[in-house]
């Protein structure tokens, strides 16, 4: 029998976040005699953010290292939380927990082959592992490159809407799973043609492959958005920005309401 994801340890870091924000100490297991005074941004990602694998990356090697995952010391994650899945090449991105029973919020272009699986970093009372399973689509524009995934695990530590317009000094971060995570500055909202209630949130933050639908969150640790697309300056002095997509909370919320009426 699987143990539960909602583990105790789990629900009192859950209750910090709620009161501190981003910077809260942590409880993992593996940390029970260790003290942790803080939680940087890219700690707090990594267990706030699913993984995408699809395409090549699904084959039997891949499976075994999940399997371990889950019942051996193989797959257990230490604080930094390197992953050494990637491969190269397409197939592979970020997602963005939005409920406790397996919602996410991704990019469109992230779901590029038929079959996906989902990973999610989730504890039980010995060790923090990934969980994972396959990939339901629930809804998809690929107009606005905006998707919502459902897989069967439980997600306790999920994200909450950032409520208040963002400015041009809010701090932002993103990255997914690939590299070191990325702060950076809230640069402009854009509408996107023919798309209402969508909006592109643009911002100076580093982008590589692999970041595509890793959420954007504030200093708060609040979605502002999953990660969409990067633009490279063609001009020496020019920056490169990436642009994060967001649709209303209230039609996100609506659309997870319809779907889990309906499964």
């Amino acid at each position: 029998m699987m143990p539960a994801n909602t583990h105790w340890d789990q629900k009192r870091s859950l209750a910090k976040y709620d009161s501190i924000g981003i910077d809260a100490p942590v409880a993992l297991p593996e940390l029970s005699h260790r003290s942790d005074t803080g939680f940087s941004a890219a700690d707090f990602l990594t267990l706030h953010s699913g993984l995408i694998v699809s395409g090549e990356y699904i084959d039997e090697d891949f499976k075994k290292k999940l399997a371990t995952s889950r019942e051996s010391q193989e797959g257990v994650l230490e604080l930094g939380f390197s992953v050494p899945i990637a491969k190269g090449g397409s197939g592979f991105g970020s997602c963005a927990p939005v409920t406790a029973d397996g919602y996410f919020l991704t990019a469109a272009h992230v779901l590029s082959h038929e079959e996906s699986f989902v990973l999610y970093a989730t504890s039980n009372n010995k060790k923090t592992y990934i969980d994972y399973a396959p990939v339901r689509v629930v809804f998809r524009n690929d107009d606005a490159d905006f998707a919502i995934v459902k897989a069967d695990v439980k997600t306790p530590r999920y994200l909450r809407y950032r409520k208040e317009s963002l400015t041009t000094d809010t701090t932002l971060f993103a990255g997914g799973w690939m590299h070191e995570k990325g702060g950076g500055l809230f640069l402009e909202h854009q509408d996107i043609p023919g798309q209402a209630g969508y909006q592109k949130v643009v911002t100076s933050l580093p982008m590589i492959k692999g970041d595509s639908g890793s959420p954007l969150i504030d200093q708060k640790g609040q979605l502002c958005g999953v990660l969409s697309t990067m633009r490279l300056g063609v001009v020496i002095k020019m920056k490169p920005k990436s642009t994060a997509v967001m649709l209303e909370p209230s039609r996100i919320e609506s659309i997870i309401r319809k779907d889990r009426a309906r499964y």
